[in-house]
């Protein structure tokens, strides 16, 4: 392979890394929020999910990639995911939220998550929330949008 083909091999290699760097999402967490907040004012996404969802993991892998929604979010929002069976204490908003058990149950549910993500009276999984930079729910979407459709949810 001549020194001209592989420089052209190389520099398209190049083009494409930079590009799928761009759109790379770097999810934040509850402790760093308030903080960013202070440099710079933006809307708050909370991707409410589970370990053992399967629409949550196929929105992990299609829709959150997907160029259009991951450009939006990067330019837009603060975004956070946030399992609703964790175990850990979490502050929000100056309140502390912890993991709460089910009466008569093992499982559970974390106040934070059961706090955003209920809508008539139950949650489901995923459950996308958006708060304005004060903490107010925008909007909530409880299920599964495909890519196309949760970018214009996004937007509009």
């Amino acid at each position: 392979m001549n020194l001209k083909i592989q420089i052209t091999i190389l520099l398209i290699f190049s083009l494409v890394s930079m590009n799928v760097a761009q759109q790379e999402l770097k999810w934040t967490s509850f402790h760093d929020i308030k903080d960013s907040l202070k440099v710079k004012e933006k809307p708050i996404l909370i991707k409410i999910e589970t370990d053992w969802c399967g629409f949550c993991k196929q929105m992990d892998k299609e829709v959150f990639p997907y160029k259009k929604v991951a450009k939006e979010l990067n330019k837009s929002y603060y975004y956070i995911k946030l399992n609703a069976e964790t175990k850990e204490e979490i502050t929000f908003n100056d309140t502390v939220y912890k993991f709460a058990i089910y009466p008569g149950s093992k499982k559970g549910i974390h106040q934070l998550a059961k706090k955003l993500g209920t809508h008539n009276g139950q949650i489901k999984y995923p459950t996308i929330v958006l708060l304005n930079s004060n903490f107010i729910v925008e909007k909530l979407l409880d299920g599964y949008l495909p890519k196309s459709h949760f970018y214009y949810w996004l937007v509009e």
